[in-house]
């Protein structure tokens, strides 16, 4: 069975973008809008293994998102971060994003495939 990823950005081209090319790559992807979304997915899919998110989303942000997940969803969940403003030096909300591979925008897909394999070992 194929890895679940959950892929969030508040740019639904990007979301799809990331999507289609990690499905590509055999994974199962979901992709959501908000850190909301991300919520519902992972009580409606718990065998999600990745999240892939952007860090500055409208609302609630992507250090929001990892925030929650920590203090309120039992597995262990692998991040991969991307944003295109910042760097990965940032603590954000009380996240130390440097924990998570890094990514720019506007995205580099062969990175993003490498470091979801890279978080899944």
């Amino acid at each position: 069975m194929a890895d679940k990823i959950l892929i969030v950005d508040d740019e639904p081209f990007i979301a799809e973008e990331a999507s289609e090319a990690l499905t590509d790559e055999g994974y199962d992807c979901i992709a959501v809008n908000s850190v909301d979304a991300a919520m519902k997915s992972l009580k409606n899919n718990p065998d999600i293994a990745v999240i892939v998110t952007d860090m500055k989303m409208p609302g609630k942000s992507g250090a929001d998102l990892i925030r929650e997940v920590q203090e309120g969803v039992d597995q262990d969940m692998k991040f991969v971060v991307m944003s295109g403003h910042g760097g990965s030096t940032a603590e954000i909300n009380c996240v130390d994003i440097k924990a998570y591979p890094f990514l720019r925008k506007p995205l580099d897909i062969s990175e993003l495939i490498g470091s979801v394999k890279t978080v899944l070992g």
